[in-house]
């Protein structure tokens, strides 16, 4: 996650807007004030871009409440906006950007570091396994922001490649990409398509799920134009970059960035192997708040902690033999997984998270088959051939090794739907 002091700083010189912070403001009183006594024969007037200083989650609410497509009545929408707006005030936090909190940060990490303890009221299951305790204890709260819903039910991901990647590594980076799509013929055994299901299974305040489908809808490589040793801040600078140069900005679309083994990031290895935030509003966004996320290739700095279990780690003296032959790789795909499914389930950090800031597959983590426990992953499939473990298939019998999700209806941890 960015430091928040440095973020905020670097918030408040790209942005002369206002901010979160710990008083109600008056100036959303007004706002409210003017659509309650309106009672508005123009309904229009109520737009999320009036209100992009607000908790997303408000926003999204309010946004849903003043569709076109919503079944209610103009005046009924409005005045329920207005309420959501007058119930917001204990969580809208305004303050002027020239006084910046410290404690303001519009960033929410995945932290996903493996070899991980697995806390002891989750439970695995993945077609017919056993609980490992009886009774679970963990619960991902919902509250109340946006889900990743797409657009007709497909999210869109663009993909930057920084740095170094061979050729090969792209193609197994983007044969995971398109093995998330659903196929028209359902396999039996394990598929990364059917892992992806149980995202579908989260849904919104106005129970819209979350994309079924996931479309790799665009790439970019990027030979280190801002060097080998690069900030988070600089993640959304490539974003940023390639948004306006190549893929085009869309709040319902996911962005990520990779980078190769060789570049260094802000607090990569240190407690982290991905992250994911968003933009704030802005002339560069078209005022929209685009979910991006970054994750690194391990193989040199830390393989350990980021590629487990194709390192050294935990109970496993040596690491497994990954699918695709390229540990960094397929420890990335671990990572990608985590992460697409957390911007899918908390694109902005308001949605389906526990207190401690775990996410759908943060709760799971260290979890990728039946039996496992910390420092063991539990049980795997294992290529005849090559002798390599994995859990899931994709698309032209790839096989890959993914963290398995928390099921939001049985309550447990799951590799399928």
């Amino acid at each position: 996650m960015v430091d928040s002091e440095a973020h905020t700083i670097e918030t408040s010189k790209r942005h002369n807007d206002l901010f979160y912070r710990q008083d109600p403001s008056t100036h959303v009183r007004a706002i409210v004030f003017v659509y309650l006594k309106s009672f508005s024969s123009d309904w229009t007037m109520l737009k999320p871009s009036h209100l992009c200083t607000m908790n997303p989650s408000v926003t999204h609410i309010v946004e849903m409440l003043t569709s076109e497509e919503h079944v209610w009545s103009s005046k009924l929408r409005v005045l329920a906006a207005s309420v959501v707006l007058l119930l917001a005030f204990e969580g809208v936090h305004i303050s002027q950007a020239s006084t910046v909190s410290d404690t303001y940060n519009h960033t929410h990490s995945t932290a996903f570091l493996s070899p991980t303890p697995v806390t002891e009221s989750v439970r695995s299951s993945n077609i017919g396994s056993k609980a490992l305790v009886p009774e679970p204890s963990i619960v991902l709260d919902y509250h109340l922001g946006p889900v990743m819903t797409g657009r007709n039910n497909t999210l869109k991901l663009f993909v930057i490649y920084y740095g170094g990647f061979s050729d090969q590594q792209r193609s197994t980076l983007r044969l995971f990409f398109r093995s998330l799509r659903q196929q028209r013929a359902s396999r039996k055994e394990p598929t990364v398509a059917k892992w992806w299901e149980i995202t579908n299974l989260y849904v919104d305040l106005f129970n819209h799920p979350v994309a079924s489908n996931v479309v790799l809808a665009g790439e970019a490589v990027d030979r280190y134009s801002l060097g080998k040793s690069i900030k988070q801040m600089d993640i959304q600078k490539l974003v940023l970059k390639f948004m306006r140069k190549k893929f085009g900005i869309d709040s319902r679309s996911i962005y990520i960035v990779l980078t190769s083994d060789d570049v260094q990031v802000e607090r990569f290895c240190m407690n982290v192997c991905g992250t994911h935030f968003y933009t704030f509003p802005s002339d560069e966004t078209n005022s929209q708040m685009v979910p991006y996320g970054w994750v690194g290739n391990p193989a040199q700095q830390c393989p350990g902690l980021c590629s487990w279990p194709y390192a050294p780690g935990g109970f496993l003296q040596q690491g497994l033999i990954p699918p695709n032959g390229d540990a960094g790789i397929d420890g990335m795909i671990i990572t990608i997984g985590n992460l697409l499914a957390g911007i899918a389930t908390d694109p902005f950090g308001n949605a389906y998270f526990q207190a401690d800031g775990l996410e759908a597959a943060g709760v799971c983590q260290g979890i990728y088959g039946t039996g496992a426990f910390p420092g063991y992953p539990g049980e795997l499939l294992v290529d005849k051939i090559t002798n390599a473990s994995f859990n899931v298939y994709g698309k032209r019998n790839s096989k890959f090794l993914l963290t398995h999700l928390w099921h939001p209806t049985t309550r447990q941890c799951a590799g399928q739907v």
